[in-house]
């Protein structure tokens, strides 16, 4: 799969920026806020988010950009 794409989320969350900092940066947190995964806040490194599959769907590849 040579094919990439974004995932881009613009939302206002209503919490002190270390929360949702934490939030973004804990592999346990960001799964209870959106999918699991195996995140590790590291540049570079690269995790996947997983769920149910649904069709082709089911895992998104990523790399850590910040």
């Amino acid at each position: 799969m040579s094919e990439t794409h974004a995932i881009s989320v613009d939302q206002v969350l209503p919490y002190p920026p270390e929360k949702n900092w934490r939030t973004l940066t804990s592999s346990e947190l960001l799964a209870k806020w959106l999918m699991p995964n195996d995140f590790v806040a590291v540049v570079g490194q690269k995790f996947n988010f997983r769920t149910r599959p649904m069709g082709d769907l089911g895992r998104a590849s990523c790399i850590a950009r910040c």
